[in-house]
């Protein structure tokens, strides 16, 4: 069962308190009640301040969050989860083989999170991938993703763990949740990292990512603060081969107690069927960019794509501009793919498209302006229209 003895950031001296009400009257959250004192639940509260600045007598304080998980009680290398379909998402195993790579140079056990409602039955897939331990916390609460419901779980069972490192998908799941449990945790969060490091002096995660537009890449640690959290776009790392003789634990953890978020009532879902191969699994993918100009020319580059068995992308332009469903968007804020080839028609090349293609064993591109930046890290190019090349491209075969 998990500890529930942690110190909320949100403090009251009752010494100094006189019990006049004005911070429960102010919080626009109804977080702090009036009993013989005032009373603030920790679930409710967002450490939004407010009750600490208006105090007349400042009986309330607010902790930096330093002391709520320092660096010398943490251990560990922890992956949260993620699933989808029934099943473990393939970013997690990715997780999974990068730190099994940061535990060989730390020393510290790889441990997994992982949440939901009726996925006990997939803790033995995250051991046959690497996982040390898995930590399980089911609840029926938890059998439909809303996002503050799963941080709340998470976030108890990480107080009470100290990992070390925390590692997520970045993910439409995990960069809501990521983000979220980093201010829960009032600790930082790298997202999108491309690479991940221990640094063998400092004993620090080292978390590597583009900035100021792909310019340069920046390696961002976290001192004080744990656990040090980074994100990870699927198809980044590599995944380990699966290994079912592996042994490990699994540690269920009781969240009968949870408290439910009550702003959030889930009136209903809809899966909503995309067309098209599997992205990160496809061997061809096709991409489209702005510069094709009309859902004709569109539908019949899908057409081709499907006859030959590639997956349909967009950049984030042919996304903005209705050409391409969103979950197909391949970018800095879409998804990283690595096929054996990518066929980029009507896409310029900007740094936030083609940080995502740089895995692409051969890239092919059509672009009608010669000084398109996608043409210097493309194989072979073709200056020409979407429309130009289309009857072209039609006639070809893999």
């Amino acid at each position: 069962e998990m500890d529930k003895t942690y110190n909320f950031a949100l403090q009251l001296d009752k010494d100094l308190c006189t019990g006049c009400g004005v911070c429960a009257e102010g919080c626009t959250f109804g977080a702090i009640t009036m009993g013989d004192w005032p009373e603030v639940d920790p679930y409710a509260c967002r450490l939004c301040g407010t009750c600490v600045s208006e105090c007349p007598v400042g009986a309330w304080s607010m902790a930096d969050g330093q002391d709520v998980h320092e660096a010398a009680d943490a251990s560990g290398i922890f992956v949260l989860a993620e699933t989808a379909h029934g099943g473990i998402a393939p970013v997690t195993f990715e997780l999974l083989g990068k730190a099994a790579e940061l535990s060989a140079k730390s020393g510290q056990q790889v441990e997994a999170i992982l949440a939901g409602y009726g996925v006990a039955p997939l803790a033995d897939e995250l051991i046959a991938y690497g996982a040390g331990r898995v930590h399980l916390l089911e609840s029926e609460a938890l059998s439909s993703y809303i996002e503050e419901n799963y941080a709340t779980a998470v976030a108890d069972v990480v107080r009470s763990l100290r990992p070390a490192i925390l590692l997520v998908g970045a993910t439409v799941k995990g960069r809501g949740l990521s983000a979220r449990l980093a201010s829960m945790l009032h600790t930082g969060l790298t997202a999108d990292c491309t690479d991940l490091d221990i640094d063998t002096e400092t004993g620090l995660l080292r978390q590597i990512r583009p900035a100021f537009g792909g310019n340069l890449m920046a390696t961002i640690v976290t001192p004080d603060h744990r656990p040090q959290m980074a994100s990870v776009h699927p198809g980044v790392m590599k995944a380990p081969a699966r290994d079912g003789s592996r042994s490990g634990e699994t540690v269920r953890h009781d969240i009968s107690t949870m408290r439910q978020d009550e702003r959030i009532s889930l009136l209903g879902e809809t899966v909503k069927a995309v067309c098209g191969n599997n992205l990160a699994d496809s061997r061809i993918v096709v991409g489209i960019g702005r510069g094709v100009k009309s859902h004709e020319t569109v539908d019949a580059i899908s057409t081709w794509a499907e006859s030959v068995g590639a997956a349909v992308a967009g950049s984030r332009a042919a996304v903005e501009c209705g050409l391409v469903d969103a979950s197909r968007q391949v970018g800095q804020t879409g998804q990283t793919i690595s096929p054996d080839l990518y066929i980029a028609v009507g896409i310029s090349g900007q740094i936030q498209h083609t940080a995502a293609i740089t895995g692409a064993k051969k890239i092919i591109a059509v672009n009608p302006d010669r000084n398109a930046p996608i043409f210097s890290m493309a194989d072979y190019g073709w200056v020409a229209t979407a429309e130009e090349a289309l009857p072209v491209l039609t006639n070809i075969r893999f």
